[in-house]
């Protein structure tokens, strides 16, 4: 008998124990979380021309979105527009010069550079002098055609350029090769804090390439990771085929996210109701949830203040559900802009910034809004395109994000994992780094796989509840006299019948006197 008591106490003190574990574990989950915050470093980024009209144009969207991925805030400047002093505010600066042909011509942003002692780096022609020196650099300008990249285990050949610089000779760290008529320099030099890089390029290896020489440049230790992303998914998609794909991808052992547009009205139907029972379905599959920002209407006003409530309603609505969305995914141009950035992302401290499709600024601001998670987003084939020494994709410097819209049918899908399969690129969880949205309401954090939503584990197993379609989506209001009507609506609806019964028979009548009128 003492013995079974003793047991009993240990039961106890077992069970205590495991709720106290319980309990206390997500407080943990938010301390950890925090402990890896760090601020973000401040960038300038000059430059002389946007390039518009030659190769080099879109090489500062991409630029931005690298720079992004590493954390950095990002200042842009027009050198034209340069304010004397502002360089020596910044500890870095990057300069990029797309006008191959025209010197830099503002005074005061060339005697603020010759005097600038922060780290700088440098993007395309026009080398100021210091660089070259501190760098050792001989460069030559090349007439273009065909040229090569390679970096890593990566390598893109074929590739056709305009007028080019290239390095000759330099001194310091080189990355990756350039091969210009079949003589191979160097991509990109950095030694101590100075850096160069003579040809930046949108949608080629060169967007890969230039990360390796930043990333050392901004002194980012983080190991780039590669996530998987399906976006443009809304309450209307095929609901069954969103499940298919959460059973397939978790069957292929591949973790993923989904980006879904918001709901900000009728969020008690029960058409919403299955869209959610989805997307929790989603996340017990090993999937993360992050909110898209809205389709943007061109009627919406800079003075327009209900953004900001309508995403975080939406949270609200997700986490209610037992949904916890741990990030945020938009254009990189709602970066930089006020009322985007501060009313339609500020709820996360995660996002994936999309290339602009079309920028429609509200009020745009040169300064972007620095996460402390953001993915250098791209497609597949952009990675198809690229040779590479091994099946598998070497770790690329930044955290990047692979990108699918959502599929039409079963077959897209199907080709569509059959394509990831084929890739060998090893995608990590989301889920394990540190995320955390806020609003008012509720407190979502994640961390080393786990997620709380205001201090309580969130229970990933989950099962798609059957909700019925049978629903009155606007509340029957009483009716005056509905009887009354009802009962003339009938009398009216047989004196129809009656008179047309009659109007029949006058017809048939008539028609046999006509016939008998006519034989005679």
């Amino acid at each position: 008998m003492a013995g079974c008591k003793y047991i009993k106490v240990a039961l106890i003190l077992v069970v205590t124990l495991g709720i106290w574990m319980g309990s206390t574990s997500a407080s943990v989950l938010a301390v950890d979380a925090d402990a890896v915050k760090e601020k973000p470093k401040h960038v300038l980024l000059t430059y002389d021309s946007y390039g518009i009209g030659t190769s080099r144009q879109g090489n500062m969207d991409a630029l931005q979105q690298l720079l992004a991925a590493f954390g950095a805030q990002v200042t842009i400047v027009d050198i034209d527009r340069y304010q004397p002093g502002t360089l020596q505010t910044y500890d870095k600066v990057i300069g990029v010069h797309n006008a191959y042909d025209l010197p830099l011509s503002n005074a005061d942003y060339i005697a603020d550079l010759e005097a600038y002692k922060g780290d700088y780096f440098h993007i395309g022609a026009m080398i100021p002098p210091q660089v070259k020196a501190k760098l050792g650099l001989q460069t030559q300008m090349a007439s273009g055609g065909t040229i090569r990249i390679s970096i890593d285990k990566l390598q893109q050949t074929f590739i056709q350029a305009e007028p080019l610089p290239y390095v000759q000779k330099a001194t310091g760290r080189t990355y990756g090769e350039l091969t210009i008529g079949g003589t191979a320099y160097p991509f990109a030099v950095s030694h101590e804090k100075y850096g160069y890089i003579p040809y930046l390029k949108q949608g080629n290896l060169s967007e890969i390439a230039a990360a390796y020489v930043l990333k050392d440049w901004l002194e980012v230790s983080h190991k780039g990771r590669t996530y998987l992303l399906f976006k443009e998914v809304y309450p209307f998609s095929d609901l069954n085929l969103l499940e298919r794909l959460a059973d397939q991808l978790h069957e292929a052992g591949l973790p993923f996210m989904v980006s879904v547009r918001p709901v900000f009205s009728n969020t008690d139907y029960p058409a919403m109701k299955r869209y959610l029972e989805t997307l929790k379905y989603m996340q017990s599959r090993n999937g993360s949830i992050l909110i898209n920002a809205p389709v943007v209407a061109s009627t919406i006003s800079v003075q327009d203040d209900t953004l900001q409530a309508k995403m975080e309603g939406f949270v609200d609505v997700l986490a209610d559900y037992g949904i916890a969305p741990l990030g945020v995914g938009a254009e990189m141009y709602w970066s930089y802009d006020h009322l985007y950035a501060e009313q339609g992302m500020s709820f996360s401290n995660s996002a994936v910034l999309y290339p602009n499709e079309q920028a429609s600024y509200r009020s745009r601001s040169d300064t972007s809004k620095a996460f402390q998670s953001s993915l250098f987003s791209m497609s597949l084939s952009f990675m198809d395109q690229f040779d590479r020494s091994s099946k598998a994709i070497p770790p690329l410097p930044m955290d990047s994000v692979i990108t699918f819209d959502f599929f039409k049918d079963q077959a897209q899908l199907d080709t569509a994992i059959q394509n990831l399969l084929d890739s060998w690129i090893t995608f990590s969880d989301y889920k394990y780094e540190s995320h955390e949205v806020k609003t008012p309401r509720n407190h979502i954090v994640s961390y080393k796989g786990a997620i709380a939503i205001n201090g309580q584990r969130v229970d990933l197993g989950s099962a798609i509840k059957d909700i019925s379609s049978d629903y009155t989506y606007k509340e029957e209001q009483q009716k005056s006299f509905e009887k009354l009507f009802n009962v003339q609506n009938k009398i009216f609806i047989i004196i129809i019948i009656i008179t047309l019964m009659v109007f029949g028979g006058f017809f048939i009548v008539g028609y046999r006197l006509y016939k008998r009128k006519y034989y005679k």
